[in-house]
């Protein structure tokens, strides 16, 4: 899970790494609080999680109010790099006497977290690499001892406060399992060393015992998720047996998308993707993205399939998948027939169904008679149809329903 610039400093603090005093803001208002605490010249960062903040003119700083304002309310609300901007950061400019630069990630080939450091610090690290590559020291770490002072003195120097600086940063990121920490720059100032920039990436598998960090949940492109893509995530975390809804994005507009209105449940991480280029490639316009697999229990089906389809404006929906090897049909598409009860009002767009696989023939007999008896618009397609093609069908009784509706 990758952090906004404001939640590393807040990790790195509990390591006891310094930044220069900031206040976060979400809205006007709370800027012109924040522009009291702070004197002039302030640095407004603006918080998202691509990078090349700089250079796309994310990162200013001001002398005056007035530009200061300006600039929060241009970015706030809108989109930067494709994403949306929900908080920009104020930080108290600081007089920089040297920089730094340091990271610790994983090495995914010698399987050993390594410490990348260089005294150009300020620039982009690609810049170094390429042009001074000298510069730049990596050291790799044995997880079992930890990074230890004195080694850390034989590849920077004996300078105790920048020693004591990565050691600390060495504790945030093994302490709350990271993936990633990264300064740049390590500013050297009248007081010490402090992080002018904090990168920060969690490793989203040990969440689990990091109860104690604040830290906002991610959507899609950095959103924050709605109530929808929460709920179908906690599906799996309440049952371990196979998959579903571990992965939801929900397409409601900039950030994470044009707004669609087919429902899509697929089966198959490649399978949905395809899936999603074939709607797309069709004419139609997906509201979500979800999928599940590995021979999950009807409740689990039942459950996404509520949350899928309890969305305003759908149109359409599409359950699709390839050929399954060892996912029970049956089993799965009666989840998804419980969870279609449930949704109200009931759903009159047509449904296209296109699954292979164990029990799909008895499957397909039960939704054929529960089709007739509840009065469904379902449309059933086996593994003689091309995935492609059930997409197309399903994107034209789409826009016949659509067509229907616009003349009553």
């Amino acid at each position: 899970m990758k952090l906004y610039e404001f939640e590393g400093h807040k990790i790195l603090a509990k390591a006891g790494i310094a930044s220069p005093f900031f206040v976060t803001c979400a809205n006007s208002e709370e800027v012109k609080e924040a522009k009291k605490r702070l004197k002039f010249p302030i640095v407004a960062k603006v918080q998202v999680l691509s990078g090349k903040r700089g250079k796309g003119g994310g990162v200013k700083i001001f002398k005056s109010e007035k530009k200061l304002v300006e600039f929060c309310n241009e970015m706030l609300g809108n989109d930067f790099e494709d994403e949306k901007v929900i908080y920009i950061n104020l930080a108290q400019w600081v007089r920089i006497e040297e920089e730094y630069y340091a990271s610790i990630t994983y090495d995914t080939c010698s399987k050993q977290p390594f410490l990348l450091f260089s005294k150009k610090g300020g620039i982009d690290i690609e810049e170094v690499e390429k042009k001074d590559p000298e510069e730049l020291i990596k050291y790799e770490i044995n997880p079992l001892e930890g990074l230890k002072e004195r080694n850390l003195k034989k590849i920077i120097g004996k300078d105790e406060t920048l020693v004591d600086f990565l050691m600390r940063l060495w504790d945030a990121f093994w302490r709350y399992d990271c993936r990633l920490v990264e300064v740049n720059p390590i500013a050297k100032v009248q007081s010490g060393y402090v992080a002018i920039d904090a990168k920060v990436i969690l490793d989203g598998n040990g969440l689990v015992r990091q109860k104690s960090l604040d830290v906002i949940p991610k959507g899609a492109a950095g959103a924050i998720p709605t109530k929808r893509e929460i709920d179908a995530r906690k599906i799996d975390e309440e049952d371990y047996r196979g998959s579903a809804g571990s992965t939801f994005i929900e397409f409601d507009g900039s950030p994470r998308g044009e707004a669609g209105d087919i429902a899509i449940l697929a089966s198959g991480g490649g399978a949905s993707l395809m899936i999603m280029d074939s709607v797309v490639a069709a004419g139609g316009r997906c509201a979500n993205y979800t999928e599940y697999s590995g021979n999950p229990p009807r409740e689990k089906v039942e459950k996404l399939t509520k949350i899928t389809l309890d969305k305003k404006g759908l149109n359409g929906c599409l359950v699709a998948g390839a050929v399954a090897n060892f996912t029970d049909i049956f089993e799965t598409l009666s989840g998804f027939v419980e969870g279609l009860k449930q949704v109200r009002p009931k759903p009159n767009y047509p449904i296209v169904i296109r699954r292979g696989g164990p029990r799909q023939k008895e499957a397909y007999k039960m939704l054929t008679k529960f089709a007739k008896k509840e009065g469904f618009d379902i449309h059933l397609f086996g593994p003689e149809t091309p995935i492609s093609v059930a997409c197309k069908k399903m994107v034209e009784l789409s826009d016949g329903y659509k067509n229907m509706r616009s003349h009553i």
